[in-house]
This record gives structure tokens, sequence and C-alpha cells, in this order.
């Protein structure tokens, strides 16, 4: 039987550790290969042989490579929203540091992540990774904005989304800027990422913040 997995089709949900952990190896195993040959000399047959597997053994997990890439690029995708969420969590943090660690956690991404660097956010394989309606990009937003305004106790604004959404869009391009000759980054284009995220948003709230209190009142 297979499951639908954002468009894609993974032909058996692992239920005992041994075909989880051959699951995760074949993930693994085809990160590790996009940075090795690249996404686009990726076949099935080369990630079973790396694996230790037959060719057609692997088709007992996934309907092909597009498979086994959006798998991977899910993985990824929740991997990244779940150390933005324990990094925001600190309650020791003011949301200026914040700022400042969620590019370090995008940046450790691309440093630590076999295959990040070319898989980024997802698009590259679907747009629809986690949900049908919203982009991955629209769904990191709408994570962070969500989280931050409930850590940070900040009035919701109604365009508070879009503004976050500008936010990952100067994040991922500046980021990906700073990774493309530089294995660990280079520091000009990381620092210049937090400096604008950090005035962009400053700005943002500090500019809605009378029609905010505004609404707030009318709520209550």
């Amino acid at each position: 039987m297979s499951t639908e997995i954002a468009g894609a089709s993974v032909r058996r949900i692992p239920r005992q550790d041994r075909s989880e952990q051959r699951f995760e190896l074949i993930l693994d195993t085809t990160a590790a290969l996009i940075d090795e040959v690249g996404y686009g000399n990726l076949t099935t047959s080369l990630i079973a042989k790396r694996v230790g597997m037959s060719g057609p053994g692997i088709y007992r997990y996934f309907d092909g490579l597009q498979a086994i890439a959006t798998a991977l690029a899910t993985r990824n995708l929740r991997r990244l929203l779940e150390r933005a969420t324990e990094l925001t969590s600190d309650t020791s943090l003011e949301w200026e540091a914040a700022m400042h660690g969620l590019v370090g956690v995008y940046c450790d991404m691309f440093r630590t992540e076999p295959g990040f660097r070319w898989l980024r956010l997802g698009d590259a394989i679907d747009r629809h990774l986690i949900d049908e309606t919203e982009t991955n990009r629209t769904v990191v937003a709408r994570h962070m904005a969500n989280h931050f305004v409930e850590r940070y106790d900040v009035f919701p604004r109604v365009d508070l989304l879009e503004h976050v959404e500008v936010m990952v869009e100067i994040a991922d391009s500046l980021v990906a800027r700073a990774f493309v000759s530089n294995s660990q980054g280079d520091e000009f284009f990381i620092d210049e990422t937090s400096r604008l995220l950090t005035r962009y948003l400053g700005e943002y709230l500090a500019s809605t913040l009378d029609e905010a209190e505004r609404l707030q009142a009318l709520k209550a």
C-alpha cells in the first residue's frame, strides 16, 4: 500500500525499527549524494547501490526518485521548524536576539544538513510539502508569526503574516548567497541578513502599534 506525502508516494511507512532505519538511511544517503554528485545526476539505482540494497528493493519504500526527494525535503523543513521553535522558546532571549538566532539556525542547516544547500525550503521539489494550500515559505512564515505573537505577547496585526513572508524571502536569498562560495557562510551576508530582518520587523511593529492596540481594545 502506498501513502501520499506531499504529492509523491511513499510505498511503505516504516513500522519496525529495522524498516525505519532503512527508510532514514535512504534519505540520509540521498542527501549525501546530492552534495556529492548533484540532484540532476541522482538515480534510484545509485541511491540503492550506496545504501547496499538492490535497485528494485528501494521501491518497497518509495515510488521513485521524486518521492525520495519529497520525503527528504519534508524532513528538512520539519527539522528547520523544530529548531526554530526550540530557539525562540528560550525565555531569556529578547526578540532582537531571537532574530539573530533564527538566522543562525538557518545557517546551521546549510552547514550541517547534507543536501540542504540545494533543497533549502523544498521549492525545487514541491512548493507544498506540508500544506496543500500554503506554500512552504508561507508555512514557515505562519509558524514563526504565530510563535512570535505567543512568545513575545505581541498584539496580532492583520498583515503580520505578509511581513514575515517578506522576512523569509530576505533570509532565504541572502543566506543562500552567503554559502555560494564559502562552505561556512560569508559573515558579511549573514550579518546583513540579521541586521535587515531586525530593522524591518522593528520598524513594522512600531509603525503599526497604535492600530494593533486599537484592534486589541475592540476585542476586549
